[in-house]
């Protein structure tokens, strides 16, 4: 078996027991790498925030404000600098004995409009419900006239020429002067 010198003065030692212990030191520096990657990657359950069914519900009024464009209650954000401060407050207003209503205004009152996840009915909100089924209407009503109008169309009478050749004697004098012209 052939030897395997390291540096001046090493020891010798069979190759095969080199590369045995390089080869498991590289594993274990793999499956360490791998158990480092999985721990990174994968989220804790200690870093989640776990909220009541309450909590849900009355998150479900409210858009998520990290620029997602999802419900607070629904926001699959993991440590959203968002979502997680407003459930907790929410929470603690639970806590304290708000009613949602109250919530509601409050978050409203503090955030502004932009924070509800879908428009009161009243003022421009209103505006903002009906006027896409108004507008779906009244294309319905227009697409049926038209199509009212088109099967009811009558086709035109066909004219009758003045003479029996349809061309004028003048223009088919021409046509034939120009005929005996190009031969």
């Amino acid at each position: 078996m052939p030897k395997c010198r390291i540096g001046l003065g090493a020891q010798t030692e069979p190759l095969a027991f080199s590369f045995q212990a390089r080869d498991s030191a590289w594993v274990r520096h793999r499956f360490s790498a791998l158990i480092l990657l999985l721990g990174v990657l994968l989220p804790s359950p200690a870093g989640a925030q776990i909220f009541s069914p309450e909590v849900k519900k009355v998150s479900e009024n409210f858009i998520c404000q990290c620029g997602c464009n999802h419900q607070l209650s629904g926001c699959g954000m993991l440590h959203c600098g968002s979502a997680n401060p407003l459930r907790s407050e929410i929470d603690q207003k639970l806590q304290a004995g708000m009613a949602e209503e109250q919530i509601v205004d409050d978050f409203v009152t503090k955030y502004g409009g932009v924070i509800l996840s879908a428009p009161t009915g009243e003022g421009f909100d209103l505006v903002a419900w009906t006027l896409p089924v108004v507008a779906l209407l009244a294309g319905l009503l227009v697409l049926y006239r038209v199509v009212r109008v088109w099967t009811r169309r009558r086709p035109l009478p066909a004219s009758t020429p003045s003479e029996p050749g349809g061309i004028p004697e003048e223009y088919r004098n021409r046509m034939e002067k120009e005929l005996k012209d190009f031969d």
